[in-house]
């Protein structure tokens, strides 16, 4: 099909200029290209994964960390170098564990492959966090404009998807690690099925977490006045992007949404009245998309009080009642941690499994060698590393929630955004990825932060 081999070229690309950048060392187009290899999930199915673009750049950035001899460790080094540390030493016990302890199920996948690969995803992702120590100062506030340009990019794939399954044109399937395809994705609404965009992302919930950092931090940038073009572009922008979320019909982006705009609404400053009007257009955007799938799903033919009650349980279980449900109903998730529990098993409850492990502890896991998929990085995390899991996941939220306070505090705005992303990636992946998902956020805030904090002081001193 052509679509794969658009993809392979894709991902060739982003290989070449990974490879270009590093050798190179053009370390900020190498930040850049890894804003656009979330936006392209160009895929390419090699040996025992699909390599996504991403997984090649943060490779070669650790590399670039190894080689690079001129380093600056200032005090956002300070605060990643300790966390970073006890991730490491929890993955080496883990992997430990996972070597020394045997679990009976799915013989037929490979232990090992498995260890492998989630030790290179988790180990180049925590390199990540270090990339700013081989960066000029002031880098995240540069390279802020290029993130939403990627974001941007994204969001109008979204809309032409959306056009193209308006008019029955075929768009990109999506490719499956076991190399099968899907043509499409399905959701039930409203007891209606509908098809979900996810654009070039791959998959619906990868575009809907992509999308809604940035959703979060623009309405937080307009409360600011701080527009990557101008007004008008900010907000049709904040509109479109929010239209592309809620067409994800993704119920774990939907909820990260709904869980992190209050938060960063507490956080705001509230005697500005900038925040408040944000507030009102964020608002205004979920009201009109949820309007439009109102109309989808024709519940606009029932009489004006039962149409609010019925799209209230529509957005109710699309959300939070379909979480609430897959949890009852023996969801993965829920059966993975009730045999934890069950085990009663000291060393499995403190470290887990081993990371990846859960597959051959825990019946059910697979099929044939396909593996069912385990949503929920809160899930993944406790089942990889025990109770030391849930102590990286607080020290994670600490280290986030500090460093927004911190900027609202200096009035930092930039390192305000980037706070504002991690914390929401950082919702996101509770429910769906890795906890690690919000390090490239959380370096660009704490540079950001650090960064313009000294510069500050060193002005200063010269005064």
């Amino acid at each position: 099909m052509i679509w794969f081999l658009l993809q392979k070229i894709g991902f060739f690309i982003f290989l070449l200029l990974t490879i270009y950048f590093a050798f190179r060392r053009k370390y900020e187009s190498l930040l850049i290209l890894y804003f656009f290899g979330m936006t392209f999930a160009t895929c390419y199915v090699f040996a025992f994964t699909i390599w996504l673009p991403i997984k090649i750049i943060a490779m070669a950035m650790v590399v670039c960390l190894l080689y690079e001899p001129q380093k600056r460790y200032n005090q956002a080094f300070r605060v990643i170098y300790p966390l970073a540390s006890f991730f490491i030493i929890a993955i080496m016990i883990s992997d430990l564990i996972g070597i020394a302890i045997s679990g009976p199920y799915a013989p037929q996948i490979n232990k090992y492959m498995r260890l492998i690969n989630s030790n290179y995803s988790y180990l180049t992702t925590i390199g990540i966090l270090f990339m700013g120590i081989i960066m000029n100062k002031g880098f995240a506030k540069r390279l802020y404009p290029y993130y939403c340009l990627a974001v941007e990019v994204a969001i109008a794939f979204g809309l032409i998807h959306f056009i193209c399954l308006k008019v029955g044109v075929g768009f990109m399937p999506i490719l499956r690690q076991d190399g099968s395809v899907n043509i499409e994705a399905l959701a039930q609404m409203g007891g209606k099925v509908v098809s979900r965009i996810y654009g070039v992302s791959g998959e619906p919930k990868n575009l809907g977490f992509l999308i809604c950092p940035y959703l979060l931090s623009s309405i937080l940038m307009f409360g600011q006045g701080v527009y990557r073009v101008n007004k008008r572009y900010h907000i049709a922008t904040l509109l479109a992007g929010t239209f592309i979320l809620i067409n994800t019909f993704s119920s774990s982006a939907l909820i990260n949404f709904f869980l992190a705009l209050p938060l960063v609404m507490i956080f705001l400053p509230s005697p500005r009245i900038t925040y408040k009007a944000a507030a009102i257009i964020g608002s205004l955007c979920i009201v009109a998309c949820f309007w439009y799938l109102n109309n989808e799903t024709n519940l606009s033919k029932i009489n004006a009080r039962e149409s609010e009650g019925s799209f209230i349980e529509q957005l109710y279980e699309r959300t939070f009642g379909r979480a609430q449900n897959e949890m009852e109903n023996d969801r993965q998730e829920s059966v993975i941690l009730g045999y934890m529990a069950s085990e009663k098993n000291v060393i499995t409850m403190i470290f887990g499994w081993g990371i990846s492990q859960y597959t051959f502890h825990v019946p059910g896991q697979a099929i044939g060698k396909s593996l069912i998929p385990v949503q929920s990085g809160l899930v993944l995390t406790l089942a990889d590393f025990g109770l030391i899991g849930f102590l990286l996941i607080l020290a994670i939220c600490y280290v986030i929630l500090k460093i927004l306070i911190l900027s609202l505090k200096n009035q930092n705005t930039y390192a305000q955004a980037f706070s504002v992303m991690a914390l929401s990636a950082f919702i996101g992946s509770l429910m769906f990825g890795s906890i690690t998902t919000c390090f490239i956020y959380l370096m660009l805030a704490l540079y950001a932060y650090y960064d313009e904090l000294e510069m500050y002081e060193i002005t200063s001193n010269k005064q």
